[in-house]
């Protein structure tokens, strides 16, 4: 059905803020912490001042790189299915690990578990609209000595079977990425068929880690999809005002897009910037304020500016449960982003401005995604649909009820029953929508485990884990021995 985008900068303001950006990079410069990476760019037309690591960007090279970029290319599934970007609308993904987890009904949130991962891969797995996802490197309290993140990103890809963003923090976990992703793809070209995405920040303001150049620039090499993501807080990292903050972290991704096109000239990129906003009366960060949203909204017309796909985060709330802000705040966030055309969307249940998540909070994203797809598919205007014979056939005061009109087109998704939203109107605890997705989730985990990776992608990553674990000297986990 058609789907139609919304913007709230015109493209007169989206070049104002790009010429800024431009001018910022040729002035003043970014700090790069890389000194291999400074030789890169200094050979390819940067101005490095002496022995300084600071690196200003003439305007006509960083625009010239940007023109040079893929700005289209496909993901692969284990099952060599495409996920082409950009994309005829919105794809959704999940998070399969986040810092801390909040049980049903707890009062506090708890370290995260080797268990969740197991979990929420299972979730996703079952929940239809979750086409890719996302695993973050925050270690398990009970993770297996170096092997956490791996283990983590092989049952993503054996349970799931999607295509799998990641942020190594180091050269050697990008290797590691590298490595799993190639086991797990039936050609082992991730040039090709990439089943892989990584993400890179900056250290805001115009600040890139050492560490940091040299993920994007091994990700390059390998011809790994590179998703470009400064992360920044209007008032702290930022100016205070939306606009300059735009400008800033706009450099920023300039900057990146520079970088990689320089390593690998054509690399594959895609922007998803996460603008958020200091709470100046509590001095913390706001991820799912209204200005957070006006910026995603931003973020998004700047990335289609720049002629690349477009991921955005979703489902962001800053409470710390499931409350009624928390569903205010996702579901308007989520349409903001969904209306702005985002080509993937990240969900997954986070709570507490990102710091936790939920099982429920999972299942909910899941549910807002539907409501949103439903909101921003338009009216289909045909002839069939407008149903001029059927309305003269019932005539006035008459009942559709039982029309073959009604009948042909009960289940063809032009109304939306689906989800955890209690359309009842019944009272009782048992009727809400946290209640309703907590059933959901024992019902989905109740089921035997299973494996969405094909078969014989499956054993490849079982026998690369084991051949980690032997090289390493700790136990295989139980999964990959069976």
């Amino acid at each position: 059905m058609p789907y139609r985008t919304v913007s709230l900068l015109d493209l007169d303001t989206l070049q104002q803020i790009q010429g800024e950006s431009l001018r910022l990079l040729e002035d003043v410069g970014i700090y790069v912490g890389d000194p291999e990476a400074v030789s890169i760019l200094k050979k390819a037309g940067a101005w490095v001042d002496g022995q300084s690591d600071v690196v200003r960007l003439p305007r006509a090279m960083v625009l010239e790189s940007v023109s040079q970029l893929s700005g289209s290319f496909s993901l692969f599934d284990l099952h060599g299915r495409p996920l082409t970007l950009p994309s005829d609308r919105p794809r959704v993904g999940s998070r399969v690990r986040m810092p801390k987890f909040l049980e049903y009904g707890a009062v506090e949130n708890r370290p995260v578990r080797r268990q969740d991962s197991v979990n929420l891969c299972q979730l996703t797995s079952a929940l239809s609209w979750y086409e890719w996802s996302v695993v973050i490197d925050a270690p398990a309290s009970d993770g297996l000595p170096g092997m956490d993140h791996l283990e983590a990103m092989a049952l993503a890809l054996a349970i799931m079977g999607h295509p799998v963003l990641t942020a190594p923090t180091t050269e050697a976990g990008m290797e590691m990425c590298i490595d799993l992703a190639t086991a797990a793809s039936a050609s082992g070209n991730l040039i090709q068929e990439p089943n892989l995405m990584v993400c890179v920040n900056t250290t805001s303001p115009l600040q890139m880690a050492c560490e940091e150049c040299q993920v994007l620039r091994r990700a390059a090499e390998a011809g790994v999809p590179i998703d470009v993501e400064p992360m920044t807080a209007a008032g702290a990292t930022t100016p205070f005002t939306l606009a300059g903050t735009l400008m800033v972290e706009n450099a920023e991704v300039l900057f990146m897009l520079t970088l990689a096109n320089a390593v690998r000239p054509g690399a594959k990129v895609m922007e998803s910037t996460v603008g958020s906003v200091m709470n100046m009366k509590g001095a913390n960060l706001s991820l799912a304020a209204p200005e957070s949203l006006l910026l995603a909204s931003a973020e998004a017309a700047m990335t289609r500016l720049h002629g690349l796909p477009a991921m955005r985060m979703g489902g962001y709330s800053d409470p710390y449960y499931l409350d009624i802000q928390a569903g205010i705040e996702k579901a308007a966030f989520t349409l903001m982003i969904a209306l702005s055309g985002a080509d993937l969307v990240l969900m997954g249940g986070p709570l507490g401005n990102a710091a936790h998540q939920s099982y429920e909070s999972l299942v909910i994203d899941h549910d807002i995604w539907e409501f949103v797809e439903r909101c921003t598919t338009e009216v289909v205007i045909d002839t069939e649909r407008l149903a001029y014979e059927t309305a003269v056939e019932v005539g006035i005061g008459g009942s559709y009820f039982e029309t073959d009109h009604t009948l042909r087109w009960l289940r063809s998704g032009e109304h939306y029953y689906g989800g955890s939203f209690d359309r009842s109107g019944r009272p009782g605890d048992e009727y809400t929508m946290l209640a309703r997705a907590h059933e959901r989730v024992e019902e989905i985990l109740s089921q035997p485990l299973s494996y969405s990776a094909p078969g014989d992608a499956l054993e490849r990553i079982k026998h690369h884990v084991r051949g980690q674990a032997a090289s390493l000297r700790v136990a295989a986990p139980d999964w990959v021995l069976r």
